[in-house]
């Protein structure tokens, strides 16, 4: 099938949803977030990922490792993340998400939500379950394809309900607030 008009062809018609459905989140997260939707984005992959390094987390962005180094310093400041030098090599870090970043996702989960339904509206309950499975299956497709480490972390709904088990060498203990009950001392500097 040879499609000529850019509205019609795939990859461009994929990145205008992807463009208009964060523009229309960031209508919504302007009045209930303090962060942004790159930030929201960001520690989407985080909690989902807890123990990822920096440098794996800027190729996964698709950001330089000096731009996500000054976005998370900046989030660090506010209080959403935490930086823990690697167990095994002390010039790596491990990013985890705090107990105030996790209030924010569960805002911005539920933004994401009205989002999707306004954007789903007219779709059938068959028609919307379709559309997901298709795009799951296209996304597959080209995890296939695409070169490490791109597919080394994805969402943990994506991944199924199996790993648990934190990715690339980190484990629970590492995670300050891996314990529900225990969260970073925000009062003690060494956290």
């Amino acid at each position: 099938m040879k499609v000529t008009d850019s509205a019609q062809r795939f990859g461009f018609l994929v990145a205008d949803v992807q463009r208009l459905y964060g523009r229309r989140f960031e209508q919504f997260a302007q009045r209930a977030l303090p962060m942004t939707r790159a930030q929201c984005r960001l520690l989407v992959y985080l909690a989902d990922n807890r123990g990822v390094s920096q440098t794996v987390l800027a190729d996964i962005l698709e950001v330089s490792p000096p731009a996500l180094a000054r976005s998370l310093e900046r989030m660090e400041e506010a209080g959403w993340v935490r930086r823990r030098p690697d167990a095994r090599d002390p010039r790596l870090h491990r990013l985890y998400v705090t107990r105030s970043a996790l209030e924010q996702l569960a805002v911005a989960r539920t933004l994401s939500d009205e989002v999707r339904n306004e954007a789903l509206t007219g779709l059938t309950a068959f028609e919307t379950v379709q559309l997901m499975q298709l795009l799951q299956k296209v996304r597959r497709n080209l995890t296939s394809v695409v070169p490490k480490p791109l597919d080394t972390v994805v969402p943990a709904a994506l991944r199924g309900a199996d790993t648990a088990e934190p990715p690339h060498g980190a484990t629970a203990t590492d995670d300050p607030s891996a314990e529900p009950d225990e969260g970073p001392d925000e009062d003690n500097p060494a956290n």
